[in-house]
């Protein structure tokens, strides 16, 4: 069974998770084993917005010597060994919840609730039992992982927001009823 956390997570690389096109999360560190995370997206929202499941992390170094003669996939890894990411986190599946849940909401239940950096560990805390209990909507997509998606690997979200896949994904999306659950300008832009 996974362990459960809380993710601390920027509006701005959302949308990609959304639409199951980012299939790797990049962390200076992370989790050793995989994990359940409840999506929690920093200001200017400030809202709980649904789960992701994340596989066992992956290293920008192993994946070099994996594909040692793909030189994108390599130049990629040399970025992210750059910036210092040095866990890179499949992402497995995201299933939003049916109303996002606020902050503020989340200290009523938690009253020492404080919101972590990067990610934090919730097992056996009141607020997992609370955040087990929303409603939420079908999962948006599953990766099996069975395989690396070398294509997408390392692969930042303004170059996925290029994508005819992106587009065609994000126009459906937009006209749907969850477009408008999260109270984000970068995700409600037109």
């Amino acid at each position: 069974m996974k362990k459960n956390i809380i993710l601390s997570f920027h509006p701005d690389y959302l949308r990609p998770i959304l639409h199951g096109i980012k299939k790797y999360e990049y962390r200076k560190s992370f989790c050793r084993e995989p994990v359940r995370a409840y999506l929690y997206l920093t200001s200017p929202v400030r809202e709980f917005i649904g789960i992701m499941e994340l596989g066992q992390v992956l290293h920008p170094a192993d994946i070099k010597s994996k594909f040692s003669k793909n030189h994108d996939v390599n130049k990629r890894m040399d970025i992210c060994l750059e910036n210092k990411e040095r866990a890179i986190v499949p992402i497995e599946s995201f299933q939003m919840f049916t109303k996002p849940i606020s902050l503020s909401e989340i200290k009523k239940i938690a009253t020492d609730f404080t919101v972590p950096r990067a990610f934090t560990y919730i097992d056996n805390k009141e607020i997992l039992k609370y955040l087990e209990s929303l409603e939420t909507y079908e999962k948006e997509f599953f990766h099996s992982h069975e395989y690396i998606y070398k294509d997408n690997i390392g692969v930042t979200c303004s170059e996925m927001e290029k994508l005819d896949e992106f587009i065609q994904k994000d126009q459906k999306f937009m006209k749907s009823e969850r477009a408008n659950l999260i109270k984000s300008q970068y995700v409600n832009k037109p």
